[in-house]
């Protein structure tokens, strides 16, 4: 059981020439609204995968919200676990003609007391997987209970010491190679040594140069990203995520799991949406077309 607790967005997605400069106008070519959200399409990407999967991020008692729960629901999501006495956030998200976006995000509700009774619930319910976006980092307890493997996606944290307390506690941790190395300074030499003084599997994702898995036991393994035509790819990271954490649970090893979880992430960029990842049976289908990854790095 893996219970998603974050992002659940209103996404309203506009398609532009090119993301504007400070003081630009530029036209839109098409406006949309659709769901999203950071962990609720994870959540989405794990449950296409065939884990099971509750969603425990608040939202609100509106229609819309109710809206947005059913279309989890449809993707084989429960979220019975979801309080409905908050509200639904609404994202901006700019994508230019070369996929290239933009996102101006609006703060949530799913605070150091929601977590902390998500993670009691949790316990209490024989425990499970704990799968938090970095938005959740500073809201993490000091201890998780015994029973409790917490995965965290940190981007979208901007403070140092609470993505390396978060980092401290989990047991994966997914994290994009500008935010671990531009804003917090951690270079590709320290991976492997914080892996394994704190028990964690760190898979670092770049875009389209692909992904670096540091394991506990030392082994750091890069491999390039999967090429496909991109159409855009706003939700590509969570659904990389997703994916990861899906096939973990089913016991995949962290390196296959990194491997599919690139293949469904390359999917997702050819597909418009937040929450274009594939199907199981489409993953399947695809990963049979490619040819065996190289193994760039391995130490």
């Amino acid at each position: 059981m893996i219970v998603f607790c974050g992002y659940a967005n209103n996404d309203v997605t506009v398609h532009v020439p090119h993301v504007p400069v400070l003081g630009e106008r530029v036209q839109a070519t098409a406006i949309s609204q659709i769901d999203g959200g950071m962990n609720a399409n994870a959540a989405v990407s794990a449950a296409r995968m065939g884990a099971q999967v509750i969603f425990a991020g608040a939202v609100g008692p509106d229609a819309r919200s109710t809206e947005f729960l059913e279309a989890l629901e449809a993707d084989g999501v429960d979220t019975s676990w979801s309080p409905r006495d908050a509200f639904l956030s609404t994202a901006v998200v700019l994508i230019a003609q070369d996929g290239d976006r933009s996102i101006i995000s609006q703060d949530d509700p799913n605070d150091a007391e929601r977590i902390g009774v998500v993670v009691t619930r949790l316990a209490a319910a024989g425990g499970g997987r704990l799968f938090l976006d970095g938005y959740r980092a500073e809201f993490l307890p000091d201890v998780l209970p015994g029973s409790v493997s917490l995965v965290i996606d940190l981007d979208g944290c901007e403070n140092r010491a609470a993505a390396l307390r978060a980092f401290a506690l989990a047991d994966h941790v997914v994290v994009g190679r500008a935010l671990w190395e531009g804003e917090f300074g951690i270079a590709f030499d320290q991976w492997q040594t914080l892996a394994a003084e704190h028990n964690t599997h760190l898979l670092v994702t770049d875009g389209s140069r692909g992904w670096t898995l540091a394991t506990p036991d030392g082994e750091v393994t890069s491999e390039p990203a999967v090429v496909v035509d991109v159409v855009d790819a706003v939700g590509a990271g969570d659904c990389f995520g997703g994916t990861y954490i899906a096939f973990v649970d089913a016991g995949r090893s962290p390196v296959d799991a990194a491997r599919l979880a690139g293949a469904s992430a390359a999917l997702a960029c050819a597909t418009a949406g937040p929450r274009g990842c594939p199907t199981r049976d489409e993953l399947d289908s695809f990963t049979a077309t490619l040819t065996p990854h190289t193994l760039l790095e391995t130490r």
